[in-house]
Formats: C-alpha cells, structure tokens, sequence
C-alpha cells in the first residue's frame, strides 16, 4: 500500500509543475478512457455482487450501487461531452453540462465510499440490491435531466475550453468530499484487502481532482489529460483486487464443495457396498494387503469356477483367478488405481475375454487396507465390437470416397450425416450443416419447391422405401446445380420413418451439355439453311449473268451493267465468309488486331457516308451528335469501322420508312461512348440477352433482316470486347425502338503525325511477270486475265509440278499459289520457290482462313496470305507496292 501510494505521490509531484502546459485537443481520448472507466466500474459492481450475495453486507451492497450510480453519471457525461458525438452531445444541453456531471460523478463516488465506511450490523435485506439499483437508476437520470434540461439555469463553470472560478470552487468542495472518505476509509477497522485498495484508490481520486480540476487551467492541458489517467487507475486498482477477491471466495467454495462430497461419500459407503457388490454383472475380489482374496460375490465366483475348471476339477477357482491375475492384483495392493486391462482365457467353453479394474482401499490414516479387483466378461462385446468397426470402417470409407453427397437426415428433417462430397458440392461444411434442418439449409431452387415438397411427401408415405427425384439446387455461394436424389427410407421397429439416406448426383454438366447439344443443333440447322438461302441469293445473279455474256454483240454498258453486278453478289458472298471466318476466330481467341489511335468521330462520319445509301433508300432522318472535342482511342479502325456500320445498319433496316436514328458520341471519365438508337421496331425484353448469340435473329423482325446470317451482332459484340470494351442492346418492347450503346476506353490525343509523302506512281500499272498457279482453271484464267489488263506477264499452271516447271524454264518475280493443288501442293512448292534465287514474292490465295492455315503458309515461305474470294483491286494493289 505504501508503495503504490509513494509511486502515485512521486507521479503528482513530477506532474503537478506542468499541469497547465497545453497540449493538442484530442478528442478521441474521451471516448477512449470514459469506455474503460464505464467497463471498469460495471465490472467492479458484477464482482462485488457476487460477494453481497455470499456475505450479505450492507457496505458491499452500498459500494456495488455506488459503483453502479458512477458508471452511469460517467457515461452520461461521454454522451453530453460537446464536439465529441454532436456539437452539445447526444443527450443536448449546453457547454455547461458535462462539467456538471464530471462533478456529480466525483462528487456521489466519495459519498457512496465513505457509506461503505460505515459499520452495520444488522443482515442485508431481501430485495435491497433489486430496489437500490432501480433507485439508482432513478437518481442517476434525475440527475442526468437536471444537468441537460435544466443547463441554462446552471452557475457557468466552463469558458470555451477554460475554468471559470466557481469550476474551482466546486472542485475544491469535491475535493473535501473525497478527503473526508479517504480519512474515513483509512481508519476503518477491522480491514479487509478491499479497504486497503479503496485508500489507495481515493488516494488516486484526491491527485485527479488536483490535476484535472484545481491546478491546471482548463480542457486540453497536462493535467486534463493525466488526471484522468489517476481515476481510470483508481478504478483498475479496486478492480484488481475485487477480481482476485472472487478467485480466493471461488476456490473456498470449491474446497468446502469437495469436502462435502467426499463427506457423504464415506457415510453411504458402508451402506452402500453390500448392495452393489450383490447386484453388479461383472465379478468383484478383494484382496488384503498380502494379495489373498477375502470376499468374492457370486459373479466372481462362477468365474472361478471357470478358471478353476480351465487347470483342473477340484482345486481353489479364486486361488486359480488369483495366480491368472498376478499383475493386477500386485499393482492394486501396490497403491495403483488402474482400468480397462485386458486378460484373456481359454476354457472349455471357448475363448473368453474379460476388462479388468482395480484400484487401492485405503483406512481414514490413510494406510493401504486392501484392493478392489473387478472384472468384466467381454467377449461377445470384443467380437461384435470388432465386427462392428470393420463394417463401420468400409461404411465410413465408401461414404467419404464416395463421387455423391451423402445426406442422412431423421423424421424430423435433422441432419445427421454430412459427407465430404456433400460440402465440396453444396458449400456447406459437415459441422455447419449436422444438427439443421435439411429445409432449413437454402440448397432447394425456389422454383422446384413443389417438386421437391411431393418428392418428400411420397417419402413420408409408410409404404414407400425409395423416391427418386431430379431437381435444381442452390450453392452457397448462389450456383445453382441441376441434381438427381436418390432417397431410401429405414423404418424403426415401430414401422415409422426412422432415418432417410439421401444419395446426390450433380448432373449439372450432363444437363448443359445436353442443353449446349440441342442448341447446337438448332444452331447447325438454321445455320445451314440460312448460308444455303444466302449463297444461293447471288449465285443467282452470277448464274443470269454467265448466261448473257454467251450471247453476242452486248453494248458495251451493258457489259459494264453486268460486270458491276458479278462484284456486288461477289463482294456479297465473300462478306458472309469473311463474317462467319471473323466469328470462328474471335470465339477461338486468333483473331489479331491492327491498332493505332483513331479519332472516334471521324471514323463515325465515315462510317455514317458508306450507310447513307441503305439509310437514304429507307427515307430515314439521322442525327449525329458528337463531342465538341475529338475523342481517341486506340483501336484497329477496320474492325471498328465493322461495328458501327453493323450498328447503323440494323437500326436502318430495322426501322420502317421515314423513321428516325440517332447517333451520339459522348467522353466521360476516361471512357468514349457511342450510342447508336432508332425509333424502329424495338426487341422483345426475353431477346434482349440473345440478340448477340451467332445465327440468331429476332423472329418478328426476319422479313426486314434484308439477308444474312445472324451472326453480325455476335461479330460486333467480339470485336468490341477484344478492344478492351462493352457492348449492350436496350429496348422498351416491340414498337418501341431500340439503343445499342458502345464503351470504349478512350486515350490522349496523340502527337501531330509526321507528313507522309504520297506513293509514288499509285496509279502505275503492274508491268511484272505472274506464274498463277491453281487447279480451279476457271479462278486461275480469269485471275490471269486481270493482271494482263493491268499490263503483267502471266503464266498459269494447273498444278504444283507444272508450276515448278514453268519457273524454272522462266522465273517470275511473282507467285501466286493456290494452297489445295494435286500433287506437289502450294506449301510444297513455296518452300521449293522460297530457296531458289533470285527469290520470288509468294503470295497465298486459298479459302483456307484459320489462324493455324495463316502460320503454315508463312512457315512455309510465303510473303503474304490472302483469303478467297480475293477482290482483284486488292491483288492488283498488293502487287503494285512491290
């Protein structure tokens, strides 16, 4: 006690010459100490309730409502502390409040311990803690409303953050208070260890006061910060010691409980042995010291017997049992308590297996006085128990190796078993889902709920002992799974329903691959009618035309009428394999990307000039909205080109004549927007999430689709997610139009570009030598013929061999070679052309278009690959820049 008050002192006399130095607002330490200071107090009062409720002391229950009526000042005083939780507090009133309660509460804790002081001798009363603390309570909030509602009528006591003179006077009142209790509780007698740490804690209570409410200045200085430090320790102080108060009164109680038993043990001892000797199954000996049976009961003896039989008729069975239980008997007589010892014997009735127990019986001196030897006949329990374990062994490994969840649940829907299957397939582990309701468990799909309620219901038919039943089911983390159960029913001896053993299969996959096969199906079928009537559309033409140039003497505008219309069908075939390949290779992820920053509302004026053609035949009006600054984004401006123009095109066929279309570009946040909407026929809400599928087409819309595939949509939706973006589709219903909206990461304007001569000679004609070689004589000639009218000498070969003869009586400059040729194929014969020099310039034109056909073909020496049908501009240009 000396100690802790001469550290305490010591502390005080450091502190006390600077308690007026300012120091930061920290208004987070309030809420800090006041919550350990409330604790503290709470805890106290708990502790000391177990004392008043073991001695029933009026000064211990005048201390616990003391401690109780503090914590909740105290915590009153948090709640109205301004600036803290609202400017006046949570509780209201004013600047003035808090400095109130901070004296109530000081003031009232001295009082209540200089009550605790006092000497009473008359008992606790029966409901004095109930009725005192609801007092309390009572005068803790009549208080708290004095100091709250009644704050404007207060004396001030607070200026901003510093003390007013009457703060010190009615500090220097609490002051006297609190010395006045510590006298009186340093002079009480007779005293406990509690009173010891009560003076030392108004000790502590005295240098708060001094610190926080006397010395220093106002709020926010040492001594506002320290003082409060010695009221939360002279709240831990008592705590401390009330706390290894109740360790000690816990342990008394403890000792006194086992005296008590060990008392009325030893009195029903004597009566109690005889009975239960007599009654036991199992064979009881006791021996003396010297390991000489005294009393055996009946079981013991027909055991005897058996031993005694088991080494010869006619001599001593407990001597016999004796000399078999050497080892037990002499660590029983040894002082040893001991159990579960196994001894085994073979007798004329078979092998027999018996648990044997002993333990010491000692005098009240302590002394050994002889041993208790029990033993336990269990054979057939050893036998079934074996059998048991090895089925239980295979039972358990099948269930947890087991591919299916295995569920058992009561007729009470309560799980009982829980396999690993079933947590790595539903989320649930074993410990979470053992003991719940199988209902309770969200693992049915809300949708199959009433498949699964008769399900349940054919189960809980008595006649029924198996119900197979496929439904969805739900995940933890909300996947839902297609499952077959596979449920069997095991009746009690009574005939009802005991357990039902669940077996789970997780079909998932097998369901979405039958779902993907019948799509694919479907898909495969309208693909193959849709590409049918599509290339059947200009073969047509091409047919028509073929047949009027066999006729003679055509006008030559005619001619031209004609070869115009043999490239727009051309053109239109060669665009729907260009689709269907660009479709291939965007879901197989080769498709490759040319990207360079592209000025996003030029290219959508350009866009906009090659659809006025479809949007002008449609007598359509168009608005186009863009930035006031140009927008950048670094894309491939081909594959970009293909999704707007897809985009403006479907929102001009899809719109019936005289109809409106908008176009807006907008930038915000580092993201560029594009918004093609029309106010057409509009898509059905259940399409909204189809209409990027390949090879799908809204049905009510198919006789204004103009031809194709389906599969352009499906096309843009790649090509935009492969420049990093988003596409959606939106629309209120049928009739009321639809908004395709496009999100592309937009980028920096970059620097100006450097002046890039023109190609010199871009009109030039290609005055080269051409070896054309491929086995489609009618593709061949006709190439052949387009490159003479550009003014190149050509030479055409049917196959590779004749191809490779050609060269080498007249090398060319430049190869085109077809891929698919008879005999030495195209690979073949660049490889061959690629080693001889002067090396020639190979060009690929096959309707091989895979990324893999791609690296072949540059493997194998080639300079370029171009996809069939090529448009001879595109050759005659290729050739035209070498």
């Amino acid at each position: 006690m000396l100690v802790t008050l001469a550290v305490l002192a010591s502390l005080f006399a450091l502190l006390a010459p600077f308690v007026r130095v300012q120091l930061p607002m920290a208004l987070e330490f309030v809420p800090m100490y006041q919550s350990v200071l409330i604790g503290s107090n709470l805890l106290t009062a708990i502790l000391l309730l177990g004392h008043v409720q073991t001695s029933r002391s009026w000064s211990l229950g005048i201390l616990t409502l003391g401690y109780l009526c503090t914590a909740l000042i105290a915590l009153a005083y948090m709640l109205t502390y301004p600036g803290l939780f609202s400017p006046q507090g949570v509780l209201g009133g004013n600047g003035q409040t808090a400095p109130w309660l901070f004296f109530i509460w000081h003031g009232l804790f001295p009082v209540f311990v200089g009550a605790y002081a006092g000497s009473y001798r008359r008992p606790l009363p029966a409901h004095f803690l109930r009725l005192g603390t609801l007092l309390v309570a009572l005068f803790a909030a009549l208080l708290v409303l004095l100091c709250v509602r009644g704050a404007p009528y207060l004396p001030e006591l607070m200026e901003g953050h510093r003390y007013r003179p009457a703060y010190r006077w009615l500090g220097l009142a609490v002051l006297a208070v609190t010395l006045a209790a510590l006298w009186k509780t340093a002079r009480k007698r007779p005293r406990a260890a509690l009173d010891v740490w009560l003076t030392i804690a108004l000790a502590a209570w005295v240098f708060e006061l001094l610190l926080s409410c006397i010395l220093n200045g106002g709020r926010y200085d040492l001594g506002f910060y320290a003082g409060r430090l010695y009221g939360l320790a002279a709240s831990l102080f008592v705590l401390g010691a009330v706390a290894i108060d109740n360790i000690a009164l816990h342990a008394r109680l403890r000792d006194t409980f086992e005296e008590m038993v060990e008392t009325r043990a030893r009195a029903q001892w004597q009566s109690l042995l005889g009975s239960v000797l007599r009654q036991l199954p199992d064979g009881v000996l006791i021996v003396d010291r010297e390991g000489r049976c005294v009393m055996a009961n009946d079981q013991a003896g027909e055991m005897a017997a058996s031993f005694a039989r088991q080494e010869a008729d006619g001599q001593d069975g407990p001597a016999t049992m004796l000399s078999l239980l050497g080892a037990p008997v002499r660590r029983a007589i040894a002082g040893e308590a001991f159990r579960g010892a196994q001894l085994e014997s073979q007798t004329r009735d078979g092998r027999r297996v018996y648990a044997v127990s002993g333990a010491p019986l000692r005098d009240a001196a302590t002394d050994l006085a002889a041993a208790v030897i029990v033993l336990d006949d269990i054979t057939e329990r050893t036998e079934a128990s074996a059998a048991l374990g090895r089925a239980l062994d295979q039972t358990r490994y099948l269930i947890e190796n087991t591919p299916l969840a295995v569920i058992e649940w009561d007729r009470d829907f309560v799980i009982r078993l829980w396999n690993r299957r079933a947590e790595e397939l539903f989320g649930w582990s074993a410990q979470e889902a053992i003991g719940r309701r199988i209902d309770a468990l969200p693992v049915i799909h809300e949708e199959d709920a009433g498949k699964v309620a008769a399900s349940i219901a054919r189960l809980l038919d008595s006649a029924t002992r198996y119900v197979k039943s496929e439904n969805r089911n739900r995940t933890r983390d909300g996947r839902v799974l297609c499952c077959e159960w596979y449920n069997s029913v095991l009746h009690g001896e009574d005939g009802q329903i005991d357990r039902v053993f669940s077996l789970v299969l997780d079909v998932s996959e097998r369901e979405q691959a039958m779902d993907g096969l019948k799509e694919a199906d479907r898909r495969k079928d309208v693909y193959i009618a849709t590409l049918a009537h599509e290339l059947r559309n200009p073969l047509a033409p091409i047919a028509n035309a073929a047949s009027l140039l066999r006729g003679k003497a055509l006008p030559q505008e005619r001619i031209d009428w004609i070869a115009a219309m043999v490239g727009r069908q051309t053109a239109q075939m060669a665009r729907l394999l260009d689709d269907l390949m660009d479709v291939t290779r965007i879901s197989r992820g080769k498709i490759e990307l040319h990207r360079a920053p592209v000025e996003l509302g030029r290219l959508l004026r350009d866009t906009l000039q090659t659809s006025m053609p479809l949007i002008e035949s449609g007598r359509h009006g168009v608005t186009l909205d863009l930035c006031e600054q140009p927008v950048w984004v670094e894309a491939d401006a081909l594959r970009l080109t293909q999704v707007l123009a897809n985009l403006i095109n479907n929102a001009a066929k899809y719109t019936p004549p005289a109809g409106r279309i908008a176009i807006v570009l907008k930038e915000n946040h580092g993201e560029a927007r594009v918004e093609v909407s029309d106010n057409g026929i509009g898509i059905e809400p259940a399409m909204l999430a189809r209409v990027f599928d390949p090879f799908v087409q809204v049905p009510s819309a198919s006789h204004l689709a103009q031809g194709g595939l389906g599969i352009g949509l499906s096309l843009a939706k790649g090509l935009v997610e492969l420049h990093g973006g988003h596409i959606e589709a939106r629309s209120e219903g049928p009739g009321h139009g639809s908004r395709f909206v496009v999100r592309l990461p937009s980028i920096g304007a970059p620097p100006p570009p450097e002046a890039i001569e023109q190609l010199a000679g871009a009109g030039t004609r290609v005055r080269r030598h051409v070896l054309v070689a491929d086995d489609n004589v009618d593709a061949a000639e006709s190439l052949a013929w387009v490159l003479r009218s550009e003014g190149a000498t050509v030479e055409v070969a049917h196959d590779g061999a004749a191809a490779l003869g050609l060269f080498d009586a007249r090398p060319a400059e430049i190869a085109v070679l077809d891929l698919g040729m008879p005999g030495m194929d195209g690979l073949e014969l660049a490889a061959v052309l690629a080693q001889r020099r002067p090396r020639p310039y190979l060009v690929a034109v096959t309707g091989r278009g895979r990324q893999e056909d791609r690296a072949a073909s540059l493997a194998a020496g080639f300079d370029e690959h171009l996809t069939k049908p090529v448009a001879p501009q595109q050759l005659i240009a290729l050739l035209a820049r070498l």
